[in-house]
């Protein structure tokens, strides 16, 4: 039976029943994990339109409007905004931000459609190679200070060191020991990519990078390469 409350009061456990009676998509999954597994399971469309590898940010409103139409569609419940079924939203910078709602992140997360994070901490201890950490199809774009395995951001930089693949530029040079080890960490291949958990070798497969080049590998769809920018700084034009 549809629900008659506001959708604030809902438990997850309706959520979970609405999701499962809806036979959810990849395409579905995949929107919840990257909104899940963002900082603090807060972004934009924009950002969620990069991890998915759509060319607008239009696109992931569409695609997440139309999941969460559904979702309170089978809820019974009526909303202005579809999304609203998912998020709650905030602009404090202007673009608007969507914050998963609580409800939906515990109902994906007993779905099984998310790893929470201490099971994927817990799945590093038995790995074979003491350098490998398993890491999930998530906020791929930066791995800073609040990436979900700081234990591969670590491994990365304690290798690499925490200056730009690209410039060489170092927070600490410029700025001295309060910005000691800060720097953006890219995954030479986002995990958007491969749309499933894999192995990480944080040496192999990460580069520590400073935010003003990461924002320039950032800015086609698929990234460019370490290479190409450093191109790009060598021959300005």
């Amino acid at each position: 039976m549809p629900e008659s409350r506001p959708i604030d009061e809902l438990p997850a456990s309706a959520f979970i029943a609405a999701m499962e009676s809806l036979r959810l998509s990849d395409n579905d999954h995949a929107m919840l994990r990257v909104n899940y597994s963002a900082p603090n399971s807060t972004l934009t469309a924009t950002q969620m339109a990069r991890q998915l590898g759509y060319s607008k940010y239009g696109a992931a409103n569409l695609h997440y409007g139309k999941l969460g139409n559904r979702i309170a569609t089978e809820l019974g419940v009526q909303l202005d905004n579809g999304v609203l079924a998912l998020v709650t939203m905030d602009w404090p910078y202007g673009e608007c931000e969507w914050t998963m709602r609580p409800q939906i992140r515990e109902a994906i997360t007993d779905m099984g459609i998310v790893t929470p994070v201490a099971d994927w901490a817990a799945s590093t201890e038995t790995s074979h190679e003491p350098h490998l950490v398993l890491e999930g199809t998530a906020y791929s774009v930066t791995v800073n200070a609040y990436e979900r395995n700081s234990a591969a951001r670590r491994t990365c930089i304690a290798h690499h060191g925490p200056q730009c693949a690209v410039c060489n530029f170092s927070f600490q040079n410029a700025y001295g020991n309060v910005a000691a080890d800060f720097i953006h960490v890219h995954h030479l291949k986002a995990l958007a990519e491969i749309g499933r958990e894999y192995m990480l070798d944080p040496v192999a497969d990460l580069r520590p990078v400073c935010p003003n080049c990461h924002a320039v590998i950032h800015l086609r769809q698929p990234p460019y390469s370490i290479e190409e920018v450093q191109a790009f700084l060598n021959n300005p034009g």
